[in-house]
């Protein structure tokens, strides 16, 4: 989500707490056309940042990113809603919605069973993104596979819980 302004972290935050109450990810085969696949990478990895950014005290270098990628995320996010438009109709909201709270529950799944190796890769992750230009987020999670990105991830009916 892009930064609007100083407090636009603390509502980001609040709202990914609140959306880590439920659920867990779930993961498939290579089905996926790759820019839906894309879409769904950029917002599994912008999850797992978000929730360093809270869990890890990294919330300036999680303002960064956004800043930094702010056109990318805008873009990818569009090509979310779309995938899911495509995939759920009229349920596409709900379904989306479900997604990107599995996405957080899973990285504070990740966050809370290992704190040390968590804050340490998204660090190492941070440093790599503010050294990058803009307009190669995509294929940075394509090559870099952070936090086990997986890249043959099948979002048909990825929202439901396995």
């Amino acid at each position: 989500m892009p930064r609007k302004s100083g407090s636009a972290f603390g509502i980001v935050a609040a709202t990914a707490l609140a959306m880590m109450l439920t659920g867990a990810p779930a993961m498939a085969s290579n089905c996926t056309p790759a820019k839906d696949t894309a879409a769904l990478q950029v917002r599994t990895l912008q999850s797992h940042l978000m929730v360093a950014g809270l869990s890890c005290g990294q919330s300036a270098q999680y303002n960064q990113f956004v800043s930094q990628f702010e056109s990318e995320l805008v873009t990818q996010g569009k090509s979310l809603t779309s995938y899911f438009n495509r995939q759920y109709g009229g349920a596409a909201r709900k379904e989306l919605n479900a997604y990107v709270t599995r996405m957080a529950n899973e990285a504070s799944r990740r966050s809370m069973a290992n704190r040390k190796a968590f804050c340490q890769e998204s660090q190492g992750v941070f440093q790599t993104l503010s050294a990058m230009p803009k307009g190669n987020l995509v294929s940075f999670i394509s090559d870099q596979s952070p936090f086990s990105i997986q890249n043959d991830a099948c979002a048909t009916r990825t929202a439901q819980k396995q």
